[in-house]
């Protein structure tokens, strides 16, 4: 594999324990330099700028129009505010430069069809780095359903549950991005985390379609709660009307065999974080993920695990008893590797998929038809909020 020459925008500081997304993509090139070799970052902040050119082995910018500009670059890592994500990944493209972008790939329904008539005209790669589809348990489900074990599929589930409040706030208490989400867009603001394995196992945009959704929301307590507890009762921002996105949001989706699917984001409330919860329910298997990290994900599979005569389930059993018949490919090659990598391995996949991909010139396992379905779930739940959850049609990206 030829190694693509690549650069991390939004690249975050040399030294210290910051743990933007910037940084984690810079470690994973590091670590991988027959895949993908750094040669530059961009970032706005003068002082991380400073850093990197301390310390000499990369090109270093602070606009990145310039970066474009560059035709030692072949590839972009986009690891900046999510609502910037889409517009940058346009100009990368029509600068002839393969994408790599964090989550979500858009927040509105006209960046979406952009992004797709960016990257058909450019023929250029362009990958969602939604690292969630590459986690040991969800993959090994996608190859279970690629191979019938689950029979005809019924319905699906995936939630984000984490505590993200203390993103919210900068030290010095003015808003983050993260902060800037929560008061403006009344929505499910990130969503593909959770919606991304879901709809590989689904098929969506191969087999199947989403159709349409539905979004509800609770009110917004948890965030005024936290700024009383850590601004002082007084605070501007212990008002719930100061908060739009609900403490749950709530978003059911059809698809048009019928199969329903189920998303809920909670990144307010106080609770341990639930990485990856996920259900996946069919006419001959049932699969559940654990809230515990120390406890294995569940599987019942009829006729291999405990049934009744009548074919009624009986008892869970561990995914991992079932590893050795059913683990992905990619994990079965190159599980030690990734095991290394942050997400669960899931950064080590994407980034091996998508040099992989540029290398191949070929689609990549997660394409902007997919970036954009999932990441359309945003824009479309604040519709369905606003009309008190009414049903909103989900356009159709590609033509199946």
């Amino acid at each position: 594999m030829k190694p693509i020459r690549f650069a991390v925008v939004g690249a975050g500081r040399v030294a210290g324990t910051g743990t933007g997304r910037g940084k984690s993509f810079v470690h994973s090139a590091e670590a991988m330099p027959e895949i993908v070799q750094l040669v530059a970052v961009c970032d706005l902040d003068e002082d991380t700028q400073a850093e990197w050119r301390a310390r000499g082995d990369v090109r270093v910018y602070g606009d990145y129009q310039k970066l474009l500009e560059d035709g030692d670059v072949d590839a972009v890592c986009l690891s900046t505010p999510v609502t910037l994500h889409a517009r940058q990944a346009i100009e990368a493209l029509n600068a002839g430069k393969h994408v790599l972008s964090e989550v979500p790939a858009a927040y509105q329904v006209d960046e979406c069809f952009d992004l797709v008539e960016a990257v058909e005209k450019s023929g250029l790669t362009y990958m969602l780095a939604e690292n969630y589809c590459f986690m040991r348990d969800v993959m090994m489900v996608t190859e279970m359903t690629r191979r019938g074990v689950f029979g005809d599929l019924i319905y699906a589930e995936g939630s984000y549950l984490h505590d993200c409040r203390d993103l919210f706030f900068q030290p010095d208490g003015t808003l983050t991005w993260r902060g800037e989400l929560q008061r403006t867009f009344r929505c499910n603001t990130y969503p593909t985390h959770s919606l991304g394995p879901v709809c590989q196992w689904l098929g969506i945009n191969r087999t199947d379609k989403l159709k349409s959704l539905g979004a509800w929301g609770s009110p917004s307590l948890a965030a005024p709660d936290y700024v009383k507890r850590n601004m002082g009762e007084n605070h501007e921002f212990t008002s719930p009307d100061f908060w739009a996105v609900p403490n749950s949001v709530n978003v059911s989706l059809n698809t048009e065999k019928g199969v329903l699917a189920h998303h809920r984001l909670d990144w307010a409330s106080p609770r341990p974080h639930h990485m990856n919860r996920y259900e996946l329910q069919g006419t001959r298997a049932a699969f559940c993920s654990s809230a515990d990290p120390h406890l294995d994900p569940l599987i019942w599979i009829q006729d291999k695990s405990e049934t009744s005569p009548t074919g009624v389930a009986g008892n869970w059993e561990s995914l991992w008893k079932y590893a050795d018949e059913f683990e992905h490919p990619l994990w079965r090659e190159s599980g030690e590797d990734a095991a290394k990598a942050g997400h669960g391995g899931g950064d080590f996949f994407v980034l091996r998929e998508f040099a992989s991909a540029v290398n191949e010139n070929r689609p990549p396992l997660i394409d902007v038809y997919d970036a954009v379905t999932w990441s359309s779930v945003t824009p479309l739940s604040g519709m369905s909020l606003e009309q008190g959850g009414a049903p909103v049609e989900v356009p159709n990206f590609k033509n199946l």
